[in-house]
């Protein structure tokens, strides 16, 4: 998935120098305050470690985890885990489901796949791996060498390439925690009791409440899916452009597919969606020539603070060269603007018709 990361950058003329800031002498009795901020801050740190806020487990999360998921995905060939809101649906359930009765890992899975998925699609084509992490208090590049160094069986079932898609849920229940040191430290599968388990290596558990996160990957989405190309939040100068690649192999039948983009600035500013020759044309512009430019283009938008367009792409071209999405603040009177908003892909996947043996695949709890 893309992110604001691959935003670059393209400008006409050399940017503006900035003079340096005034310093100002502070007060004594400033610097006394100051320095008492910073004994106490110090002590709440040392007696009172639960004060300090822990990241929290969000939508946003979960999207910088996947990101990072895929990216150790893309170094070992396999195809990038797409977001599929369908899937949610069933690791609500399943959250559900397994709060019931947390001693048993993944509780009931094999019911509610009967009973919530098998009406979707043929069991011998649907395959789904549930994965079930406690990632509470860590970021996600921290929790993504957690799961390497003490859960390979979760990381495993993450990079496993017979998956394309994720859906997932969040929410707050009952979990087993270890107290102190335990040999183990994940479970290998399901339907284990989960307190028996770590007993029989030593393990001293307890009965908490605690955040779970449990993720469904499959081979099939059903219905829409959304991608996330990118997000955006960028300070854009006069005579200055960003500009996003975009180029995906989507698994679909379909000819085309819709690229969503709602963004507003705070001035005017111009949008294009470029082939990669269009691209390079705009690229060679001098000053003067872009800024009556309106092609040739795959797409222009004209100018506006507001833009909600939805642009259909050609798959081929897609999965090939590619396109340039282009917000160019290169106008005769631009302004430094503020832009901000997201961009997306919506497409139907195509359902794969295979045939295997075993419709479940399920990692540790």
């Amino acid at each position: 998935m893309k992110t604001k990361d691959n935003y670059k950058y393209g400008y006409w003329h050399n940017k503006e120098s900035k003079g340096r800031l005034r310093r100002f002498k502070v007060g004594k009795i400033i610097a006394r305050i100051i320095i008492n901020l910073l004994i106490l801050i110090i002590l709440i740190v040392i007696y009172y470690p639960s004060y300090i806020k822990q990241p929290t487990i969000n939508s946003t999360w979960v999207f910088q985890f996947f990101s990072i998921v895929n990216q150790y995905r893309q170094s070992t060939g396999a195809p990038p885990l797409q977001y599929c809101p369908w899937l949610d649906n069933f690791a609500h359930i399943r959250f559900e489901t397994m709060i019931q009765n947390p001693a048993i890992s993944h509780y009931n899975f094999d019911q509610d796949f009967d009973g919530y998925l098998s009406q979707y699609q043929n069991s011998l084509s649907l395959l789904i791996e549930e994965e079930v992490l406690y990632p509470d208090g860590y970021t996600p590049k921290n929790y993504v060498q957690i799961l390497q160094s003490e859960a390979p069986i979760h990381w495993n079932g993450l990079l496993d390439s017979n998956y394309m898609y994720y859906g997932y849920y969040i929410g707050y229940g009952p979990d087993y925690i270890i107290i102190g040191s335990c040999p183990v430290t994940e479970i290998p599968g399901p339907n284990i009791n989960v307190p028996q388990y770590f007993k029989s290596y030593g393990c001293s558990v307890e009965l908490e409440n605690d955040t779970w996160l449990v993720i469904e990957l499959s081979n099939w989405c059903s219905g829409p899916t959304t991608i996330t190309v990118s997000t955006i939040n960028e300070d854009l100068s006069p005579q200055y452009y960003i500009y996003l690649p975009i180029q995906y192999n989507l698994p679909t039948n379909s000819k085309y597919v819709e690229l969503v983009v709602n963004i507003t600035s705070t001035s005017p500013v111009e949008l294009f969606l470029f082939t990669p020759d269009q691209f390079n044309y705009f690229e060679s512009l001098y000053q003067q020539e872009a800024w009556s430019f309106t092609g040739p283009a795959y797409y222009y938008g004209g100018e506006s603070t507001t833009f909600n367009t939805e642009i259909m792409l050609n798959t081929a071209q897609l999965a090939n060269s590619g396109y340039y999405l282009v917000i160019s603040n290169v106008l005769p009177n631009a302004q430094y603007t503020y832009v901000n908003g997201n961009v997306t892909i919506i497409y139907t996947p195509t359902t794969p018709n295979i045939t295997v043996s075993n419709t479940l695949s399920v990692t540790g709890a």
